[in-house]
């Protein structure tokens, strides 16, 4: 089948998916969704999801796929077959997605590969279901191996991965109803800010945290003048007469020194008339 095909995809940056298998059967259908890998560790790296509900009448003819509710004992079997000869921990942690709840486990290979095994159920809570509505549900297994992602990285996989699919049929609703509308909204004594990110965001990893843009600040630099041209004293200049130097600063505690300013080369008096020196 064609990518675009795909029930599932991966999330923006990859891993990007190499191929797409899918089989059907007369109450499923499963889809494996083989990705890129570059590790060395035996396997391929596949999303791999399985859609239970009514699948027409075309199939009709094809065998029934088993549905397996999420056991410890069934999940240990899977990661011995996925993963053989590399030691996987299960994360004691409850973990979600925008899907719900997941597992998942994480080892290292012996050639050095970061190794990953994940696993949900997509279903309709039992007091929502009835036989025209909420009805369905959805499987999945990602199993992921690289040699240069960290456990976080490959983890990301699993909170950002889209499921596309569906089938054509009312009633059919792994998903459950819709949820309730905050009581908080539109309601006084309870402010809404812009732009600012959920308190769950900041308790993510590093690796699976929002993406923003830095936020770069600009110091402002003092320009500094030398000592010596901090006391220097500019001389101010008249443009029609002779410069008469500024006075020059005080020692502390003392008063400036007055300005003295030469009187004119020539006096005018009543008896004398005009006389210069």
């Amino acid at each position: 089948m064609s990518n675009d095909q795909a029930f599932a995809l991966p999330p923006p940056g990859g891993p990007a998916i190499v191929n797409v298998i899918q089989h059907h059967f007369n109450n499923a259908v499963r889809q494996d969704i083989f990705l890129f890998t570059s590790a060395s560790t035996p396997g391929q790296n596949v999303l791999r999801i399985s859609f239970f509900g009514p699948v027409g009448l075309d199939y009709d003819d094809q065998k029934s796929m088993s549905y397996t509710a999420i056991r410890d004992s069934s999940i240990a079997s899977e990661m011995r077959h996925e993963f053989p000869g590399v030691v996987l921990s299960r994360s004691p942690y409850y973990v979600q997605n925008n899907y719900g709840p997941f597992g998942y486990a994480t080892g290292r290979s012996r050639t050095g590969d970061t190794c990953l095994y994940a696993w949900q159920q997509i279903r309709s809570n039992a007091n929502s279901q009835s036989a025209f509505q909420n009805r369905g549900t959805i499987q999945v297994r990602l199993r992921l191996c690289d040699a240069h992602s960290t456990e976080q990285q490959l983890l990301g996989v699993m909170y950002r991965y889209t499921i596309t699919g569906t089938f054509p049929a009312e009633g059919w609703n792994p998903y459950d109803a819709p949820p309730k509308v905050d009581a908080s909204l539109g309601g006084t004594e309870s402010p809404i800010y812009p732009g600012i990110p959920s308190s769950n965001a900041s308790q993510l990893p590093p690796a699976l945290q929002p993406q923003t843009a830095p936020v770069i600040y600009r110091q402002a630099t003092a320009v500094s003048m030398p000592s010596a041209a901090r006391q220097q004293p500019v001389a101010a200049s008249s443009p029609t007469g002779p410069i008469v130097p500024l006075p020059t600063t005080a020692a502390q505690g003392a008063k400036p020194a007055s300005v003295v300013v030469p009187g004119p080369g020539c006096a005018t008096t009543a008896a004398e008339g005009t006389a210069c020196k």
